[in-house]
């Protein structure tokens, strides 16, 4: 039933064409959107799809805070989730450090199988180290920290498989690439961050979460319970405060900014990038993890790679709390999609289909 209104709106577009009048691209994306989100008093998201420097649509719908009723437009801040691990293999990368160096030679962690664990497999979820962290305390989950996060890797005593050789896909692998960051810098991981990612890909309304953080225009992620939007990001849900596996607020323009930013060579050089895109790892076949298992589906080193229809996508999504994100882009044809949600209630693959298969028709 949840998804009923999203079908609707694709009969709509679809009734539009056999009616005889060919609705423009921007008329069939604002269909659709109207009926993802009906109400303009409920949480919604922001909306920007691009061709090079040329904005082909950009909306925003719905209410960033319910509280105080501010709407959400473009200097809406939402929590990216797992976008931001892309962000984390940028200033790896950028760094210049051999990804196929093993992690003994950045942890002092004892067991020997850090000797075949690279920071290759860390960023492409090859890695086969299990994610056993203690989930018993609930709160103490909540309240997680990139330290806290750690401190079950010198526990570990074995592999899940051998590295390289299968796809599951691991939060807190980012966490050693983002120590490894400080390292290559000198410097704290988000300054680094902030310094040599964002501030050159001119990201200036983007930032990493902390729990005492006050920033202008920050959205609340939402769920619906019993007929009411109950607000749900930090200290009701988990991995906010877990910075280099989705820590990252942005708002939908900075985020196309950061697509700009790959596209022209400013915050990587064409050969990393050609790297991070290039397929590392098959997901649709992993017998370990079903998140994005899809056929033609590949990870490479901090995206998705979708080679289904004939031009390839790369992408990924984010899921926190009441956030959800889809950031996607079509590198053959310099498309951009943006996607950014703080309502977690609708089909965000129906979406993806329906906005692809408008892309590619065009």
């Amino acid at each position: 039933m949840r998804h009923l209104l999203e079908y609707i709106a694709l009969a709509l577009v679809l009734a539009g064409c056999s009616a005889g009048h060919e609705p423009s691209l921007s008329d069939k994306l604002d269909t659709y959107f109207a009926e993802r989100y009906p109400l303009p008093d409920e949480p919604g998201g922001a909306v920007i799809i691009a061709q090079g420097d040329s904005i082909i649509y950009e909306r925003y719908f719905g209410v960033a805070d319910m509280a105080t009723g501010e709407r959400v437009d473009s200097a809406t801040r939402f929590n990216i989730a797992s976008v931001s691990k892309q962000f984390t293999v940028a200033g790896l990368m950028q760094t210049g450090v051999d990804i196929d160096r093993p992690v003994c030679d950045f942890e002092p962690w004892p067991q020997p199988f850090w000797q075949k664990v690279t920071l290759r497999h860390l960023a492409s979820h090859t890695s086969g180290v299990p994610d056993s962290r203690d989930r018993s305390d609930r709160q103490r989950c909540i309240e997680a920290t990139d330290a806290s996060s750690m401190e079950y890797f010198p526990a570990i005593d074995s592999l899940k498989f051998a590295p390289g050789t299968a796809y599951d896909y691991l939060n807190p692998s980012f966490l050693i690439l983002a120590q490894v960051v400080e390292q290559q810098r000198g410097i704290e991981f988000v300054k680094a961050q902030q310094k040599y990612i964002f501030e050159p890909a001119g990201m200036s309304s983007t930032f990493y979460y902390e729990p005492d953080t006050v920033a202008p225009h920050m959205a609340h992620g939402y769920e619906p319970v019993d007929g009411n939007w109950q607000e749900y990001d930090y200290g009701e849900e988990t991995f906010f405060a877990t910075r280099p596996d989705g820590g990252i607020y942005s708002t939908a323009r900075d985020m196309l900014r950061w697509e700009r930013a790959l596209a022209r060579g400013t915050v990587l050089d064409s050969a990393s990038v050609a790297e991070a895109y290039s397929p590392h790892v098959d997901v649709s076949s992993s017998p370990w993890c079903d998140y994005q298992r899809r056929p033609a589906t590949k990870y490479g080193l901090g995206w998705f790679i979708d080679e289904s229809e004939k031009h390839t996508k790369i992408y990924h999504t984010g899921d926190n709390g009441g956030f959800q994100a889809y950031v996607a882009k079509y590198p053959a044809l310099d498309i951009s999609i943006i996607v950014l949600e703080n309502r977690h209630d609708r089909d965000r693959w129906a979406m993806a289909r329906f906005i692809d298969s408008l892309i590619i028709g065009r």
